[in-house]
């Protein structure tokens, strides 16, 4: 059985071809769905499709410069009259909005044909309720190397100047000296909006494709030619390479999938 991770650009026609009936890569979805009803693929997603790019594009800025992770101290006071303080620092649940009704829909067109999901390892970071637990990927890999490849690739995606780094430089450059990066984001000017919801995609992007190296799958389709993105692309040519050398990633397109199937 392949193991597909799929972008966000190919994922929703695949879950259901008919709703994209004018689509040009129509056929190709269609038999990519096709193998996947027969167990013949198995579709992946990374969470990041439903933790940042779940967050409405307008609401991006606000909503990630004014996050906090949520910080409990509890105290204890024991037999012998000391105290013991606890100390824990966790995602505030409250913060994300949770699946908007577009992306409720094409969800259950992709549980219905087996797709799993990914976990993208941030402490404290951003978590969807509206996701539940038994719908991400059981894998005989162990939880710590899964953070620790996530880890490994990220930073090298991330030096390379894709995937957070482009959001990052953005929260940076309007942070205060005592800011951290993303508190910055919340300082950045109204003309900087559309900016900022491209940086978060492809924040998304890299972490998508870290998840894809950690959880050992076997090709990402998409069709993004980080045309828009250029060298900020995790997708750039030049991104490809070394993935490709480093960590055996394989690119795929829809109609290449398609024709494999």
């Amino acid at each position: 059985m392949l193991l597909v991770t799929f972008d966000s650009n190919v994922w929703r026609p695949v879950g259901d071809p008919s709703r994209f009936p004018n689509d040009p890569m129509h056929a190709s979805f269609k038999k990519i769905h096709a193998a996947l009803q027969s167990g013949q693929i198995e579709g992946r997603l990374s969470e990041t499709v439903f933790t940042l790019e779940g967050i409405a594009k307008a609401d991006r800025k606000n909503l990630l410069g004014g996050y906090k992770p949520k910080i409990d101290i509890t105290e204890d006071v024991r037999p012998d009259g000391s105290i013991h303080l606890g100390f824990s620092i966790g995602p505030d649940l409250a913060a994300h909005p949770g699946n908007n009704s577009y992306l409720s829909l094409h969800l259950n067109d992709a549980l219905a044909l087996g797709f799993k999901l990914m976990h993208c390892h941030r402490i404290a970071g951003l978590i969807n309720q509206d996701i539940k637990p038994e719908w991400y990927a059981k894998t005989q890999i162990t939880t710590t190397d899964v953070a620790n490849k996530l880890g490994e690739v990220g930073r090298k995606i991330e030096t390379a100047g894709a995937g957070i780094a482009w959001i990052k430089s953005i929260g940076a450059a309007n942070a205060q000296p005592t800011e951290h990066w993303s508190q910055g984001l919340a300082n950045a000017p109204s003309t900087e909006d559309k900016i900022i919801a491209s940086a978060v995609a492809e924040w998304a992007d890299g972490d998508m494709v870290s998840a894809h190296v950690a959880y050992q799958n076997h090709y990402i389709c998409t069709r993004d030619a980080a045309k828009a993105a250029g060298s900020n692309s995790v997708f750039s040519p030049a991104n490809r390479v070394w993935l490709e050398r480093d960590y055996g990633v394989k690119f795929i397109s829809p109609v290449e999938l398609g024709n494999l199937v």
